[in-house]
This record gives structure tokens, C-alpha cells and sequence, in this order.
């Protein structure tokens, strides 16, 4: 199974292009990360990477960096080929 790396799961989500996201990527910084950009990125993490999209989750993965950890963790765990 092969991931998607944050950069283009935020790229996807926010129509851009996977140069414009950085380690300040976040909700409200990035100028297609809106609320609504924000809701596509959860729906891209809910495919891609397992995550269930609850209030918890929705406040939880408001920056690069929690979704570069969250990969991190996919491929220790699992063991993924990228």
C-alpha cells in the first residue's frame, strides 16, 4: 500500500500545487486553507491515511505538522513502500 505523502494529500485536498506547502502549512496560514479547505483536508486524511473525521480530529489536524507526524506514524506502523 502506497501513501500519500503530506504534501500531496494537502496539495490535492486545497488545489495546489505540492510546492506551495511547507512545515507552516496550517489551517488559516496557507490561503486555500479556509474552512472549507479545511474539510477537504479531513476528508483526504479519512481516505488516505485512516482517519476517523470527528470534532477531536477536526481540531487535531490543523497543521503540516500534525499530519507529517500522523505519516510518520502510518509507515512505522505499517510498514508502507512508498
Amino acid at each position: 500500500m502506497n501513501l500519500l505523502t503530506p504534501e500531496q494529500l494537502l496539495a490535492s485536498a486545497l488545489r495546489c500545487s505540492p510546492d506551495a506547502i511547507n512545515s507552516e502549512s496550517a489551517l488559516a496560514v496557507h490561503p486555500n486553507w479556509d474552512s472549507f479547505g479545511h474539510m477537504s483536508v479531513m476528508l483526504e486524511l479519512e481516505k488516505h491515511y485512516g482517519i476517523e473525521v470527528s470534532d477531536e480530529t477536526i481540531r487535531h489536524f490543523e497543521t503540516y505538522e500534525a499530519i507529517r507526524q500522523r505519516y510518520d506514524a502510518l509507515l512505522r506502523d505499517r510498514r508502507v513502500t512508498l
